[in-house]
């Protein structure tokens, strides 16, 4: 039988099935591998690697929002927002494709220093997010950045909001001024949203007030290609839809008391001197109408990019311009007697018509007492001691009170303690008592302290507000109220968030009789022919008022002229009064420091203020003065 030409072979492929399933095995777990590891990438970390990626090409702002305004009673604005240039850097496309000509570029073109360029370097190289570069930046260096920004990559200028005080340094120390947030302020506010960069309040109420004034920030979403330019609307459009912002919420409005038209007026009457303070308030309800302290700063300067020079200034100046002297404790003077007065009243130890004779001097012991008028003032009641400010009568009535005594007189008046105002770093002043006394001075109490105490000298200080609110409770028959900066508070339409009402602080407890006495001997400083403060009275109305002359120095057995003392041995001047006398409207403080005599320098001043406050144009006209006066001023 003829047998088949393959009969009894195997198959040809019958040696490669083995090799076949062993490469389908292979194939088959290198498939089922990569699924696992797409099925890894996508699903379990399909998040992040998305976020990684997107990283590259869409770009996260944080956008700050407009600061809450501070206006005046009547709408003039004292804290505003101006546009600002500011420039940032991109670490992650800067590093990518910058150079080392791109550094120079930005030293060369926003006038960068050397040690500035470095500290840039640092933060860049540090990649901790976006990198302030400069903050308002001129509109010309804006336009050569843009000009060569194919040779800037991750560079960009942003138009932010820069604070602008539109009066300069007038009322710069209670509406303060905001910065950079510091390292410190940063790792305590971080957990409640601030960043490296953000502006915050360093003083005055921009401090006080920063929760309501900072707002909320937004977000802006944005896809910028490898060199962070911007790409088109519809590319945009296509990655990240319509989710590409979150609106900012501004800051609240504050509305204050504060009369901006009676700032400028307090301004331009204290030219002529280096140093002080004045205070204003409504003695009816315990507004604040006015706060000025000199020398001032320039709170735009403070919160932009501060020059070296105006730092400079700033420190040289022995009048240390970044203190508040309205809150500030100094020697009262004179204008400290009213506490005598009515302690001598109400202790029995004087009748308004009781005399006292005044030879120059007192004698305690062996030591002598001067009174300011060298050949004295005869024959003195509480009435013309107060007039003359003769400081004899109350070197009389110390004799015959405690310390102890007079201090709970001066407390009732609110000497001594803080004031309760919203401003940072008031100070409470001093009311030196018996235990103060031996606590502090090195020999402990001696009878002589109630002598220098009871004139306003010695250990005493009070602030200008301290004695501004003193002569309002007197001017309203004994209610010493709080004082008040902030009226109410505002959103961004002008809605009413928050009111606030006047709080009497407490009420003095005085007779009207011993009150009565008071106010007219007040009065009578101005208005009396022996007056202290009777060469700047006013022809229209009727100002109670009183002076003050603090020595500094002692005086010795010469007397020196003022003016030919050193400086820091000069008196302070002082004047505090309230107008008009039958319907007050203001209480007002003038404080010179080592400015002169209360009668000859603080009263005209304060005179001239009450007669430009009482006779001024209609509030309409407010800010087109104010505006033809400050517009375009840059002063540093």
């Amino acid at each position: 039988m003829r047998q088949l030409p393959n009969a009894g072979r195997e198959k040809p492929t019958a040696h490669y099935e083995g090799r076949y399933m062993w490469l389908f095995v292979i194939c088959a777990v290198a498939f089922v591998a990569l699924g696992l590891r797409l099925w890894e990438l996508q699903i379990i970390e399909g998040e992040r690697y998305y976020h990684a990626s997107t990283d590259n090409i869409i770009r996260q702002v944080e956008v700050q929002p407009p600061r809450g305004e501070i206006l005046d009673h009547s709408g003039v604005e004292l804290a505003t927002n101006r546009p600002s240039f500011d420039v940032y850097i991109q670490p992650s496309i800067f590093l990518a494709n910058a150079d080392e000509e791109v550094y120079e570029l930005l030293k060369r073109y926003l006038s960068l220093s050397q040690r500035q360029l470095d500290r840039l370097r640092q933060r860049v190289d540090a990649r901790e997010g976006e990198v302030l570069v400069s903050r308002d930046v001129s509109r010309s260096d804006v336009a050569r950045l843009q000009e060569d920004q194919m040779r800037l990559p991750g560079v960009e200028v942003r138009i932010n909001h820069q604070r602008y005080y539109p009066l300069h340094h007038v009322g710069a120390h209670a509406l303060g001024y905001v910065s950079e947030v510091g390292p410190e302020q940063l790792r305590e506010l971080q957990p409640y949203g601030y960043r490296r960069g953000n502006l915050i309040g360093q003083m005055g109420l921009e401090r006080v007030y920063e929760e309501l004034l900072h707002g909320s920030p937004g977000l802006s979403r944005e896809v910028v290609d490898a060199r962070g330019n911007p790409v088109s609307e519809a590319e945009r459009d296509f990655l990240i839809g319509e989710y590409q912002e979150v609106g900012v919420v501004p800051g609240r409005d504050l509305v204050t008391n504060l009369d901006a038209d009676l700032m400028v007026i307090i301004d331009e009457a204290m030219q002529d001197y280096a140093a002080g303070a004045a205070v204003a308030v409504d003695p009816n309800d315990g507004s604040v109408l006015a706060l000025y302290s000199k020398p001032h700063f320039n709170p735009n300067a403070w919160s932009g990019r501060l020059s070296a020079m105006e730092r400079m200034r700033t420190d040289s100046d022995p009048f240390r311009p970044m203190m508040d002297k309205t809150v500030n404790g100094y020697f009262p003077g004179s204008v400290y007697k009213i506490v005598g007065t009515w302690m001598g009243l109400a202790e029995g130890h004087y009748e308004p018509h009781d005399e006292e004779t005044c030879r120059g001097f007192h004698e305690l012991g062996n030591q002598r007492f001067r009174c300011w008028r060298e050949q004295g003032h005869g024959r003195v009641d509480a009435y013309s001691s107060m007039v003359q400010s003769c400081d004899v009568y109350y070197y009389e009535l110390a004799e015959k009170v405690d310390i102890d005594t007079m201090a709970e007189y001066a407390r009732s008046f609110g000497f001594g303690e803080h004031t309760g105002i919203e401003l940072p770093h008031e100070q409470a002043g001093r009311v030196p008592d018996r235990e103060w006394h031996e606590e502090r001075s090195p020999e402990g109490y001696q009878r002589g302290f109630d002598l220098n105490t009871i004139i306003g000298q010695g250990d005493n200080l009070t602030t200008p507000l301290q004695v501004a609110m003193a002569y309002g409770a007197i001017a309203n028959g004994g209610k010493l109220y709080y004082p008040q900066i902030v009226d109410e508070i505002r959103n961004e339409e002008g809605d009413t968030l928050f009111e606030y009402e006047p709080q009497v602080r407490k009420r003095v407890d005085i007779d009207d009789e011993h009150l009565e006495v008071l106010r007219e001997g007040l009065r009578g400083v101005v208005h009396d022919s022996q007056g202290t403060g009777r060469g700047s009275r006013l022809s229209h109305t009727e100002v109670a008022g009183k002076t003050g002359t603090a020595q500094v120095a002692q005086i010795g057995t010469v007397r020196i002229p003022h003016e030919e003392r050193e400086l820091h041995r000069r008196n302070h001047a002082w004047f505090s009064a309230y107008a008009p006398y039958d319907d007050p409207e203001i209480a007002l403080v003038v404080f010179l420091e080592h400015g002169g005599g209360g009668g000859g320098d603080a009263a005209p001043v304060a005179m001239e203020i009450l007669d430009r406050y009482l006779t001024r144009d209609t509030p309409e006209a407010l800010s087109i003065r104010l505006g033809e006066k400050f517009d375009g001023d840059d002063e540093t």
